[in-house]
């Protein structure tokens, strides 16, 4: 199984084996073009986290990556009936089950 590193343990990087990250994967940043995924988290102290909340993203919503650029620093995601783009920093701090 994989773990999770999140910084909410008394300000301390610690691994929680209670994320049931996707087996493949584990994070947005990781999901190929064309795959789909759930989110399980956002990880706390995201930089993107109240934003994502605002477009969308939350845990429980589907998502599909409908491409990467060239150079890897955006991803396209589908979320729902719209597309959007994220940066690959931002897309590492979201967990899938």
């Amino acid at each position: 199984m994989n773990k999770a590193k999140c910084s909410c343990c008394a300000g301390e990087k610690a691994t929680h084996p209670e994320y049931k990250l996707h087996p493949e994967w584990g994070t947005l940043a990781e999901l190929p073009v064309g795959a789909a995924g759930t989110i399980l988290k956002i990880l706390p102290g995201s930089r993107g986290r109240k934003k994502f909340a605002d477009i969308g993203l939350v845990p429980g919503t589907e998502l599909v990556v409908e491409s990467i650029a060239p150079f890897g620093g955006l991803l396209r995601v589908k979320v729902l009936e719209t597309s959007m783009a994220l940066h690959r920093d931002d897309a590492a701090d979201i967990l899938l089950a």
